[in-house]
């Protein structure tokens, strides 16, 4: 037996001589097969099956959580290996004549596994379509095993005798093959304009991306099938006069703006490759890539080991954790988006491979890098059918998780109804060049020192932050800091207005200013805290007090 099926049935088939696998209690498998090393169907495949084996595993398939998103999985990954998938319907067909030679427990145990095994199969359609196995056979050999138990173990059995034959009649024979490699919707519902036949409809796409664009804040995080297809309306403008009328406006616009900034050239690419056309420099074009396997990822999550088609062409790209890409099996015509994990892993096999974690279509804040969440295992289901599908995959040049923590801080403030952070300078641009609330209180000498950086920091370096530093603390140049002159006008433009804005390309020394910002107002934490202020107001109410008393007495 497979050594991760040993280990799985020992730690969670506890009690075999349970009175039938409907009345046992089910039990949480599936991260035990699915995060075995090597991927669980790569170990399927790989693993000689004799008969005992494969009824030992239909009993453990039988005792997964019905209609949980990782029991698919798990029974995917077994049906989508053709040895097991035909062994077991030889095992199937010859029911009959496998059980007779046991006891009456065990006859009834692996009969009731077979049967709780065929109900789960047939009560989900994707699983159905990678079964191809012989039901109405499973449930006449069920039947005639059935009529040699006693009765009471008749009666035990026969309601799950009775629902096959009827999940039978109701699904009709199973359609053979695998579902559509690159569903083109997303797991609960079809696209905006979807037909029946699950052809879309451009005028109906294109209304749905308007409408989606229109909303802003509403958006998901990651792209829709049909933004990425069809496109939609382009995001409103940045207000650079006037003032917003709304926080709601503000983070719409903004969220909007900077989606757009990521979705668009994806969407470019994609376009320039259904014509036919070389995609632009910046993007890679990675052709026969398949999927190879399910991993958990974190608690949780699922994985998909794709392969692609050179060992090196996973090194040679821009790939890290976090990086987005797009793959489609059909010409781009569907397309599913993954976030890249686990690389350090993937570079260790050194065979090509490349965790991702397939999200759903137009995931929101919970779309991540470390796996899917666990919603997301049933569209990983729909995957796993298709994993001998050949896709096309591709890699943008921006990079996908430097987006996303900024677009779900923008999410975030919208559904926080505290209010926005710095409201006033944001939507109207209000009193940009004030101090800060503090220095308008009186605190306006600040110990600079930690800016001074190439002094000695025991003693303290007091300067009006609201006037020209140089001519501070009786005039005289400043000196000692090894802050360039514009690193040093950064520093003194933020400590002394209410909003600072700070930009440069990579390596100009913005975390320093923001690092030696932070010190100076750590440093000069009494001057600022509530405590300090509250300590301020009641000195300043009794010295009010003072003349008042002098003069009553």
């Amino acid at each position: 037996m497979l050594p991760a099926l040993r280990a799985a049935y020992a730690a969670h088939i506890t009690d075999l001589d349970a009175s039938s696998a409907e009345d046992a209690k089910p039990v949480p498998i599936s991260h035990t097969l699915l995060g075995v090393a090597g991927g669980l169907r790569s170990l399927i495949a790989a693993t000689g099956w004799t008969e005992g084996d494969l009824h030992s595993s239909v009993v453990l398939l039988s005792r997964l959580p019905p209609g949980d998103a990782l029991s698919r999985l798990t029974l995917l990954s077994f049906l989508a290996v053709p040895q097991w998938r035909e062994f077991a319907a030889h095992c199937a067909r010859n029911l009959q004549a496998q059980l007779g030679p046991l006891s009456d427990r065990r006859k009834e145990l692996l009969l009731a596994a077979w049967l709780s095994f065929a109900l789960a199969v047939l009560a989900e359609p994707s699983l159905r379509a990678a079964a191809d196995l012989p039901f109405r056979h499973l449930a006449e050999d069920g039947e005639a095993v059935r009529r040699t138990l006693p009765y009471e173990a008749s009666q035990t059995v026969a309601p799950l005798a009775r629902r096959l034959v009827s999940s039978i009649s109701a699904h009709g024979p199973p359609r053979s093959g695998a579902a559509s490699p690159m569903p083109r919707s997303g797991t609960a519902s079809p696209l905006p304009g979807a037909a029946a036949n699950g052809v879309v409809s451009l005028s109906a796409a294109a209304a749905a991306a308007s409408d989606s664009a229109a909303r802003g804040a509403a958006l998901p995080l990651l792209p829709r099938t049909e933004e990425l297809r069809w496109g939609g309306a382009d995001p409103p403008p940045n207000r650079t006069v006037g003032s917003y009328a709304s926080r709601e406006e503000y983070i719409r616009t903004h969220f909007s703006l900077l989606r757009e900034d990521f979705v668009r050239p994806l969407r470019d690419a994609i376009g320039t490759v259904r014509r036919g056309e070389a995609p632009p420099r910046e993007v890679r074009l990675h052709k026969g890539v398949r999927i190879e396997g399910t991993h958990i990822g974190e608690p949780g999550g699922v994985l998909h080991r794709l392969v692609l088609p050179t060992a090196g062409a996973a090194e040679e790209s821009g790939l890290i954790n976090g990086s987005l890409v797009a793959l489609s099996s059909d010409g781009w015509e569907s397309c599913r988006c993954a976030v890249v994990a686990k690389r350090e892993a993937a570079r260790q096999r050194n065979d090509g491979s490349l965790f991702v974690a397939f999200q759903r279509d137009g995931a929101g804040a919970d779309a991540n890098s470390l796996g899917a969440a666990v919603e997301d295992a049933a569209y990983a289901c729909e995957l796993a059918v298709a994993s001998n599908a050949v896709y096309e995959m591709l890699e943008p040049g921006a990079y996908w998780g430097a987006y996303r923590p900024v677009l779900a801080a923008l999410q975030a403030a919208a559904a926080d109804t505290s209010g926005l952070p710095l409201e006033s300078v944001l939507l109207r641009a209000e009193a940009c060049d004030a101090p800060p609330d503090f220095v308008l209180r009186g605190a306006r000498n600040f110990d600079v020192r930690p800016i001074f950086n190439e002094t000695p920091q025991e003693e303290g370096m007091l300067v009006d932050v609201c006037c020209p530093w140089e001519r501070a603390s009786g005039g005289g140049e400043l000196a000692g800091t090894s802050l360039d002159e514009f690193q040093l006008r950064a520093t003194k433009a933020l400590l002394s207005h209410r909003f600072g804005l700070v930009q440069g390309p990579p390596g100009t020394g913005k975390t320093f200013v923001g690092l030696m910002v932070v010190r100076t107002l750590l440093r000069n934490a009494a001057l600022w805290s509530e405590e300090a202020a509250e300590a301020r107001r009641a000195a300043l109410a009794a010295a009010e007090a003072a003349p008042a008393t002098a003069a009553a007495s």
